[in-house]
């Protein structure tokens, strides 16, 4: 009985052994692959954030201009008070008396400045335009604007259709916005809260190598609200403020291709409407603006011919 009790556990410990080789060496292969696994995963990974580029470049669609459109140019330029005497530089080359007596008297009295500058300007304006150019290719951060130490200019493209409007923001939201306006020889005030003042400009005409544009300032103020609206064919939701419209002091200018239309407050009357619209209070400093707006393509005139000829037919 020893012998085969013997016999047999010497029989079976191979067998039991083998069986724990065999497991071992099977989790061994096992572990190995799922280690190979998240080895390649890593080394993916690390590839595919390695060959990542960043630029730039925006990942919109870049506007076109349609035929019947005209291109404009709006620019911003802040000027802090170290360097108002190059404001005094640039009105020296704006020809203020382009613009019709009737709208720059109405402007004059609450504080605005209006005038239209030639294709062939040089000096200070020439040095904005510069500027705004830059900024447009990424060399101006909108961030610093409230630590502005000299000139700066900022502008945009956009495209419109004759009678088509546009929204101008002329200034940051003023928790008290004092709205003083010149009317018959009196001044007439009243506070208005959250108030932003804007600009809607729109183009009336635009052929025969001009261009009539139409500038009103808005107030915005309080607080924004949703209503529904009647859009192409169905009724879209809009949100928006209440507003106060200053027709009276709208501008018509009719300008040709390369001609800019410059709006401005007028230095010596601190406190106007003017003021309000193109003054910002920054690290404790008043930081004036002013607007340009330049023309840079007009419609064709055979393409407006056939534009109106189709809508007559």
């Amino acid at each position: 009985m020893l012998v085969f009790s013997g016999c047999t556990h010497e029989g079976n410990l191979p067998t039991k052994s083998l069986g724990k080789n065999v497991s071992r060496s099977f989790f061994k292969f096992v572990w190995c692959c799922l280690l190979s696994i998240v080895a390649l995963q890593g080394f993916l990974g690390c590839r595919s954030i390695k060959q990542q580029k960043f630029d730039n470049t925006s990942p919109l669609t870049v506007l076109e201009k349609a035929p019947t459109q005209t291109e404009l140019e709006v620019i911003f330029i802040r000027i802090p008070p170290r360097d108002q005497d190059s404001t005094n530089l640039l009105w020296q080359e704006v020809d203020e008396l382009a613009i019709d007596a009737k709208f720059r008297r109405e402007l004059h009295k609450n504080g605005f400045r209006v005038g239209i500058v030639g294709t062939q300007s040089s000096g200070e304006i020439q040095k904005i335009l510069q500027s705004a150019h830059r900024a447009g290719k990424g060399n101006f951060a909108m961030e610093k604007i409230g630590n502005l130490q000299s000139t700066h200019a900022i502008s945009r493209k956009m495209f419109l259709q004759p009678g088509q409007q546009s929204e101008l923001l002329a200034s940051s939201i003023q928790k008290k916005f004092q709205l003083l306006e010149m009317q018959d020889g009196q001044l007439v005030g009243q506070t208005l809260n959250d108030g932003q003042a804007q600009f809607i400009l729109e183009v009336l005409e635009g052929k025969d190598e001009h261009v009539a544009l139409r500038l009103t300032p808005e107030v915005h103020f309080g607080e924004f609200h949703n209503e529904y609206v009647p859009g192409e064919g169905m009724f879209r939701l809009d949100t928006s403020r209440e507003k106060k419209r200053l027709a009276r002091l709208q501008v018509d200018a009719d300008l040709n291709r390369g001609q800019i239309l410059i709006v401005g407050p007028r230095a010596d009357q601190t406190g106007s409407l003017g003021h309000r619209f193109f003054n910002e209070q920054a690290a404790d400093k008043s930081i004036s603006k002013i607007m340009m707006i330049r023309i840079c393509e007009i419609p064709a005139d055979e393409i407006t011919e056939a534009t109106e000829s189709d809508k007559l037919e």
